[in-house]
């Protein structure tokens, strides 16, 4: 079995992106005032616009969580490897006298 190596601050950075992400996504906006509402073609384009949107705001709260997620993760990630870090370094002068 190989070794697990993380770059806990490219994670960082990737989760910072994703919650960029989630800001550019909520700031799309659907143009208005396309055609006359009687006409199909400008019906149809508004009711695009109406999925696009609802699309775009489910992925923007996904992309939220999944940052956030991601996050919480790392950080515990760290944690864990300081704890890790602390117990070898309690047991290694012990092991060292031997």
């Amino acid at each position: 079995m190989q070794p697990l190596r993380v770059d806990t601050v490219a994670v960082q950075a990737m989760a910072t992106r994703w919650g960029a992400s989630v800001g550019e996504l909520n700031s799309t906006a659907a143009p208005t005032g396309r055609g006359l509402s009687c006409q199909a073609s400008a019906a149809a384009v508004s009711a695009a616009h109406v999925e696009v949107t609802a699309f775009t705001a489910g992925l923007a709260a996904r992309v939220g969580a999944h940052s956030a997620c991601v996050g919480v993760a790392d950080a515990g990630y760290v944690a864990n490897e300081a704890d890790a870090a602390d117990q070898m370094a309690a047991v290694a002068p012990r092991a060292s006298g031997v």
